[in-house]
């Protein structure tokens, strides 16, 4: 799904974050002897704990609301941000583009070509992590190596 984005968001065209590399980078940094406050990583991606996560967090977006009778297949869901997923909640499509609030970005010089959402460097940590991987995570790994053909 973010590949098939290109790891922009769906409605307002800003780059996205895969989240999980940032509670490995804030990991990485303690590891190396950093005891200083970070704000790279939190569970519930809260903006004074993790304030990329919370405007730039990747997230699975239904095009049509789930909720609404939108289905799971590939072509309902896309790639969002973290705060256009919660502006446009269960809105329809339309309702949604009327009252967003966000204007769409578009880059001066071109889209991205080469932006991965950090998911290659998540990939690296992941590699070096020796404990406290979960299996969602081990899942994400196989789908985002570029090695594996996903769609």
């Amino acid at each position: 799904m973010f590949r098939k984005d290109r790891w922009l968001c769906h409605w307002c065209g800003r780059p996205v974050i895969f989240s999980p590399t940032l509670k490995y980078l804030e990991r990485f940094a303690r590891e190396t002897g950093f005891g200083g406050p970070l704000a790279y990583y939190h569970l519930h991606w809260t903006r004074h704990d993790a304030p990329l996560l919370d405007y730039m967090g990747a997230v699975i977006d239904h095009k049509e609301a789930h909720s609404g009778g939108g289905a799971d297949d590939q072509s309902n869901l896309v790639a969002a941000c973290c705060k256009c997923n919660a502006l446009k909640s269960d809105a329809k499509f339309e309702l949604f583009q009327q009252r967003q609030q966000r204007h769409i970005v578009k880059g001066k010089y071109g889209e991205p070509e080469h932006w991965d959402g950090l998911s290659t460097l998540f990939l690296i940590l992941i590699a070096r992590a020796e404990k406290g991987v979960t299996a969602s995570e081990r899942d994400w790994a196989k789908y985002l190596n570029p090695e594996t053909e996903c769609s």
